[in-house]
């Protein structure tokens, strides 16, 4: 085998901040640049009312507007959906909800487990891959159903 001549790595830093924490001088032009602000708020505004007036017939609009989060918080994306439908039985097996097929609410520990293990490895395969909405979605309900599972791993009180 031939011995190809080696070349020599060369590491950049292009990181925006030092060790110590100082901004880079390659960045501080950037900074200087004053950044355009929307519209200055007041230091002490009211908080708004706790709910709006209802607009006057002419103006309500016909549909309400699309919004990305429901009002309980939830994304609305495909990924939230499968989320849904994968905590949904564990919910069941917990007996947090009835059961479809019988309208009973009944435990099952072993059926909630695999749900749930089902989505912690579903939050581990997507890490970094998901919004932060996503992903808190995930993580919230990941925590509902253990902390519902301990609950219901419990002995009974004496």
């Amino acid at each position: 085998m031939a011995e190809e001549e080696e070349k020599p790595i060369r590491v950049v830093d292009r990181r925006m901040f030092t060790a110590d924490g100082e901004l880079r001088p390659e960045y501080q032009s950037a900074a200087s640049e004053p950044a355009p602000s929307p519209a200055p708020t007041p230091a002490a505004a009211p908080p708004p009312p706790a709910s709006p007036p209802p607009p006057a017939a002419e103006e309500r609009p016909s549909e309400p507007p699309p919004s990305d989060e429901p009002a309980g918080g939830e994304p609305r994306t495909a990924f939230a959906l499968i989320i849904q439908m994968l905590a949904m039985p564990a919910y069941a097996a917990l007996g947090m909800v009835p059961d479809p097929a019988s309208g009973r609410q009944r435990v099952d520990r072993a059926a909630a487990r695999e749900m749930i293990d089902l989505l912690a490895v579903l939050e581990q395969k997507t890490r970094g891959n998901l919004s932060f909405e996503e992903s808190n979605f995930l993580s919230r309900v990941l925590y509902d159903l253990r902390l519902a599972f301990v609950e219901v791993s419990r002995p009974p009180a004496k």
